[in-house]
């Protein structure tokens, strides 16, 4: 089958576990193989595995990871674009980003890493429940700056994940850019760890497929209705709903949001600053939040709407500034 040959709609149609993927043979293969020869150079006698799901994403006890399946053809990869409005993990810096961010979970789970003592006091009890939602303090020093949207603050386990993959990351210049920042301790403390771990075998292997691309059997169309629907739900930005496209049939429809954001910035900074007489960068701030929101739920508006649009953004803006997002933590 040559997905090449088809169209939107005959894909949509067909059923995850059908896609003829195969994460060697796609143009990810190298970069994971990259990857790999990262965890050689620095020593570590650990190979996770990695298969294809539906996403990204490394399960308790698991030493390896998943990466989604949209990623592996390029016809895919249109599609996750058309329906989401952005492909997670696409270029290939952001791809190992995510190989080293679920490598260390993986490294956690083949070691057994996450109950040590001194690990607590800098990172934080990974027992505690993770938040459904969270407010990264995107100007805090006590946290690696590795993915989008301050990753790290959200839970001990992924502050540990991305101090992980920064350190992993021979390009980091990590030892020069954190070196003022309380974050450095944290990075100091994976450098020992890993240091000493260096030609260990792991504690143990479990290369168990969870939810392995085989075991999906909904079509890709079924996928995409209940992605879009979710990432709506999970959004609990419910002062924007009534401005925001909600059925896939209305998305089909509208503008992603990102995108109209982005084209009217000028306009519309200039509008709120105006209207609510607040400083550029406060607005700037606001809109910079909101920016993030419609990318990372894959947001959608009425297209041609410019009222919509600006009732949209006066609204988020306000409850910005009520809630005191606006305020910089050093």
């Amino acid at each position: 089958m040559n997905l090449n040959n088809c169209s939107d709609s005959e894909i949509l149609k067909m059923r995850l576990c059908d896609l003829p993927l195969s994460i060697e043979k796609s143009a990810y293969g190298p970069l994971c193989q990259s990857f790999f020869n990262e965890l050689k150079l620095k020593g570590l006698c650990f190979k996770p595995s990695i298969w294809i799901s539906d996403d990204w994403f490394c399960p308790d006890g698991v030493t390896g990871f998943a990466l989604p399946f949209f990623l592996l053809h390029p016809r895919l990869i249109e599609i996750e674009r058309k329906m989401i409005g952005h492909v997670e993990g696409e270029d290939s810096q952001w791809f190992l980003k995510l190989l080293r961010h679920e490598c260390g979970h993986a490294m956690d789970n083949a070691f057994f890493l996450k109950d040590c003592q001194r690990r607590v006091e800098i990172f934080g009890d990974h027992n505690i429940e993770y938040p459904s939602s969270y407010e990264p303090k995107l100007y805090s020093k006590k946290f690696v700056r590795h993915l989008e949207d301050g990753y790290a603050q959200a839970h001990p386990e992924e502050d540990w994940a991305e101090t992980f993959a920064t350190w992993l990351d021979s390009k980091s210049r990590w030892r020069i850019l954190y070196r003022d920042w309380p974050a450095i301790e944290k990075i100091k403390y994976v450098d020992r760890i890993m240091k000493k771990l260096k030609g260990t075998r792991p504690n143990v292997l479990c290369y168990q497929k969870v939810d392995s691309i085989e075991e999906l059997d909904i079509s890709l169309r079924t996928y995409y209705n209940r992605k879009r629907k979710r990432l709506l739900l999970e959004s609990n930005e419910n002062h924007l709903h009534r401005y925001l496209l909600k059925s896939p049939r209305q998305m089909n429809e509208g503008a992603y949001l990102y995108g109209e954001l982005k084209r009217n910035r000028r306009d519309l900074q200039r509008m709120l600053s105006v209207e609510l007489k607040r400083k550029n960068h406060q607005v700037a701030s606001a809109l910079k939040d909101l920016e993030g929101l419609a990318k990372k739920k894959g947001l959608y508006i009425k297209k041609s709407s410019n009222h919509r649009l600006e009732g949209l953004v006066r609204t988020h803006a306000k409850k910005f500034f009520k809630e005191g997002k606006h305020r910089i933590i050093m």
